[in-house]
């Protein structure tokens, strides 16, 4: 008798979680129609560098974006952008004033906006480079460089191209190349005049980069946040930053290549920023070593079960000739202070980007080749939805105004695929991203910044 009660009770255990399983939740993402933000050069003028990499803000009443116009290049990184208001949802939109620049900082639970502006490279060719003929067993690395020199670099690597990188210890520049600090915008709770301030930043192991060029032109490289600053659950300022092309990993202060991806944060509402995350490449160990330019562009979310997903960009073409690698995904359950063994996420991502709705549903974004949109399908984000394909990853070149037969990578592509994804509505987001051969009134195809609606409805099986 109880055998049986025993067989009955599982029984009705195994079809209640079938039942549930069966009916929870899914989620379906589908796209609005694309809307023109600005049509620019056509891409036969120039491929690659202007109009691109939009950077989207949501205001109180209004979204704006910036566009990139210059050459990508880091000594271009804080030049002007065009930028545009939209105030009906991301339908319309009209160039404004670049001065809005300084409105799109983060609002903090004090009621202040903080706005951590990107920032140009520094021209260093006046700096005397001491020969690496001067490194002898007496050297002494431990030494501050006086103004006007470089010291033996500590680490060295190369891009295609003939661009050599070295790699300094901050604490070992001159004091006026040696500070920790970013650029940051405050406009205080209740005032509209923004204050410039420099956050200083407590980033252990510091490593500035110089890229010297063939004709011997040296840019010291910025180190503003590449991420999009948000706040946690604690009301504290989190955002994503990556090293420059090679680092000195702060666990035993040895040279590395690679890109290492790092999460900042700031208790005092962005007066000073503190590392709290620290991530070194390699991925898999040795199953994919040196075919890569480490963790750059990342992002992270806060789930709703208290854990944190980060995602991270792995390619990096200068440094392999390669425009596509893999995405990998780790994930926290202490507050970024550990985090689990990064895996393998998909085969493509460049610039993953995170946002969470209204509705709880958390969205990503990802590029290189095609344009992709995903949705977390549970509490934690170890699981997710399909990809929600936006722009194809096969071969676009024949869309180009002048068809070549032999296409480079970004003919291929046609986009310069850096996407951003920001909230809309409860249960919708804008995402804005490139398209190279998007066609103007006459057919003309121009390099195009694009938007439209993303939308995530959850939906019973």
């Amino acid at each position: 008798m109880r055998f049986i009660f025993c067989l009955l009770f599982v029984i009705a255990c195994s079809t209640n979680a079938a039942a549930q399983e069966k009916s929870a939740p899914r989620i379906k993402l589908t796209m609005g129609e694309p809307h023109v933000i600005v049509r620019g050069i056509r891409p036969e003028e120039q491929l690659w560098g202007p109009y691109q990499f939009p950077r989207p803000y949501r205001l109180k009443d209004r979204f704006v974006v910036s566009v990139h116009v210059k050459n990508d290049d880091i000594s271009n990184y804080g030049a002007t952008a065009l930028w545009f208001e939209s105030r009906d949802q991301g339908v319309t939109w009209k160039e404004i004033d670049d001065s809005v620049a300084q409105e799109c900082g983060l609002l903090l639970t004090n009621g202040d906006r903080v706005y951590l502006p990107p920032e140009s490279g520094v021209d260093v060719s006046e700096y005397q480079q001491i020969p690496w003929n001067k490194y002898t067993p007496g050297y002494v690395f431990s030494k501050q460089a006086e103004e006007g020199t470089l010291p033996i670099p500590d680490g060295m690597t190369f891009w295609m191209g003939g661009t050599t990188i070295n790699a300094f210890n901050a604490d070992r520049l001159p004091p006026s190349l040696s500070q920790k600090e970013w650029t940051l915008y405050r406009i205080p709770a209740g005032q509209t005049k923004p204050v410039l301030e420099h956050a200083q930043v407590d980033w252990p192991f510091l490593t500035r980069v110089v890229h010297v060029s063939r004709n011997g032109k040296k840019v010291l490289k910025s180190i503003f946040p590449r991420g999009n600053p948000k706040l946690g659950p604690d009301g504290a300022i989190w955002v994503s930053v990556f090293s420059g092309e090679g680092h000195l990993n702060p666990e035993n202060g040895q040279y590395s290549p690679y890109y290492s991806a790092e999460i900042f944060r700031s208790e005092d509402n962005g007066k000073t920023f503190q590392r709290q995350s620290h991530l070194e490449y390699e991925a898999n160990g040795h199953a994919f070593p040196y075919k890569s330019g480490g963790f750059s562009d990342s992002d992270f979310e806060f789930m709703p079960d208290g854990s944190i997903v980060w995602f991270l960009r792995s390619t990096w073409y200068a440094s392999t000739g390669k425009e596509w690698d893999p995405m990998y995904m780790t994930r926290s359950t202490d507050d970024g202070r550990t985090w689990s063994k990064p895996v393998k996420f998909d085969k493509v991502g460049i610039l993953p980007r995170l946002c969470r709705l209204e509705n709880g549903v958390t969205l990503l974004c990802y590029a290189r080749p095609g344009t992709f949109v995903r949705a977390a399908l549970n509490d934690s984000g170890t699981e997710w939805t399909e990809p929600l394909v936006v722009m194809t990853p096969g071969d676009r070149s024949g869309l180009a105004n002048k068809p070549v037969a032999d296409p480079t990578f970004h003919d291929w592509d046609g986009s310069c695929n850096n996407p951003e994804i920001v909230p809309l509505d409860e249960n919708s987001a804008l995402l804005f991203y490139s398209d190279f051969y998007y066609p103007d009134e006459s057919g003309v195809k121009r390099k195009t910044i694009l938007c439209r609606k993303i939308t995530a409805e959850r939906e019973a099986e």
